[in-house]
């Protein structure tokens, strides 16, 4: 346990550290989402087609521009496996993926 002086508290910035965990998390998801493609062998189209999704929005998610929302997430998690689900090992994440067919672009 931490313990801090309540003076310490009331001056604490909260949205800068909420806007700067936020922007650490859309940049680690972008990289690894790249990553995962790039280890596939699949081009941005391709993965844009299999997901129904343009291929502008995949650029943006794998340069950071936009975050992906939770089930954008979980498409991602299902079409990469584990190169990418593995980052976000969780039981709902795992209780959805199991009942999945295999993905293949």
């Amino acid at each position: 346990m931490v313990l801090v002086h309540p003076a310490t508290i009331e001056h604490f910035d909260h949205k800068w550290m909420e806007t700067s965990f936020r922007q650490d998390v859309q940049e680690e998801v972008a990289n690894r989402l790249k990553k995962a493609r790039l280890i596939h062998g699949y081009s941005q189209t391709q993965v844009a087609a299999s997901l129904h999704l343009s291929q502008s929005a995949i650029s943006k998610y794998e340069s950071g521009l936009v975050m992906p929302d939770l089930l954008v997430l979980l498409t991602f998690c299902h079409l990469y496996g584990r190169e990418f689900s593995s980052y976000f090992d969780c039981p709902f994440f795992r209780m959805h993926l199991e009942g999945l067919p295999p993905t293949g672009i």
